[in-house]
């Protein structure tokens, strides 16, 4: 009877122990979870909401977290926003809490040029694939096709290199922010009301 309730003893500690050591592990995840982290990089103002505290950033890659791109965010401090206008080149900082991201800091470092994208377009676009992007004799539409299950990087390289004897490049006739330009003008405003798949790259 005395070796039953010992091993008995023995198994309700092996017990505990274990059920301790899964409820420690369990506390690590949660912290290491919401665990904050902070990120710097540099963009240029895109939009500015001073109602809802955020703004729109065209920021270059951030190390360590992702690839250069065009977001919204909360800032901290709303009183950050106020100093701020569109085209301004900023460095700031992110913050991220779990799936939570906050801008916690912005500091204007310069302005950038206001490109007028829709001129750029109807100047050196335009001929070949339309006022709308319709398409014409030389050109293929861009509102319809393949032209979009491009993505942005592909459509910029595109733009920029040319392709062959179908399109022209433009790395000598338009600046990179120009090419940028035009290429956004082209997914956010030509494009607006078409369905998009740019989730994989397209081969010609």
């Amino acid at each position: 009877m005395k070796n039953f309730i010992k091993i008995t003893l023995i198994l309700t500690s092996i017990a505990i122990f274990f059920a301790c050591q899964k409820s420690e592990q369990t506390t690590n995840i949660a912290t290491n979870t919401s665990k904050k982290q902070i990120y710097k990089a540099v963009g240029v103002v895109k939009k500015i909401d001073m109602e809802n505290g955020k703004i729109t950033l065209d920021h270059e890659d951030i190390p360590g977290y992702m690839s250069a791109m065009q977001m919204t965010e909360s800032v901290g401090d709303k009183s950050i926003l106020q100093s701020l206008k569109i085209g301004d080149k900023v460095n700031f900082e992110l913050e991220r809490t779990g799936a939570n991201l906050l801008i916690t800091k912005i500091n204007k470092t310069g302005e950038v040029a206001i490109l007028n994208s829709a001129e750029i377009y109807k100047t050196n676009c335009a001929e070949c694939h339309g006022d709308k992007g319709e398409g014409a004799k030389k050109g293929i539409p861009l509102v319809l096709g393949h032209a979009l299950h491009h993505t942005e990087t592909e459509h910029i390289k595109q733009v920029t290199d040319g392709e062959g004897k179908k399109m022209p490049a433009f790395k000598d006739k338009l600046t990179t922010e120009e090419i940028k330009a035009v290429v956004d003008f082209v997914r956010n405003d030509l494009q607006k009301t078409t369905k998009r798949d740019d989730s994989h790259k397209h081969k010609h």
